[in-house]
């Protein structure tokens, strides 16, 4: 039996150490961003189609700490959506040739419910991601901010001489 050739995980293996393949892509990408604004070609951004994770607390900054309990719960919680069957016993059930049929109906029918309420819950669950995903970003937009605000006053502080 022979032994198969390993296939290697791209096309081309730089075991130089003097060449940084990072490097070189990096260059690469700025020379056609160049090439492009050369030609005139208009700058699109594409979204990423991926949920904002939960920033987390800043560190070593205020921040709000209800705003970021909140957050944090809305990113616990959003996808905790759909029902469940939960039938009552029903004194009708005791009934002799008729309970069997009338729990088998109320299954059916709460089956039939939950199918569809499932449904919606799933496109609520899509809605509440986009949601949390917006407010995880302008948390994130809204830290910044105020750090360039802080920054700003303790700048305008030292030219007016207070500092």
């Amino acid at each position: 039996m022979k032994d198969k050739p390993e296939i290697p995980n791209s096309l081309i293996e730089i075991h130089d150490p003097e060449i940084d393949p990072a490097q070189i892509m990096e260059q690469i990408r700025e020379r056609i961003q160049r090439r492009r604004e050369e030609l005139g070609y208009p700058r699109q951004v594409f979204p990423t189609f991926g949920a904002a994770a939960y920033p987390g607390e800043p560190e070593g900054e205020d921040y709000d700490a209800d705003l970021y309990y909140h957050l944090r719960q809305a990113n616990q919680h959003y996808h905790q959506l759909g029902v469940e069957m939960v039938l009552a016993p029903s004194p009708r059930s005791r009934i002799p040739l008729i309970g069997p049929w009338w729990d088998r109906v109320r299954r059916e029918a709460h089956q039939l419910v939950l199918f569809y309420v499932n449904r919606l819950a799933q496109r609520q669950v899509t809605v509440n991601r986009h949601l949390v995903s917006t407010l995880n970003r302008m948390a994130v937009q809204i830290q910044e901010q105020q750090r360039q605000i802080r920054a700003l006053q303790d700048e305008l502080r030292k030219l007016r001489g207070e500092a």
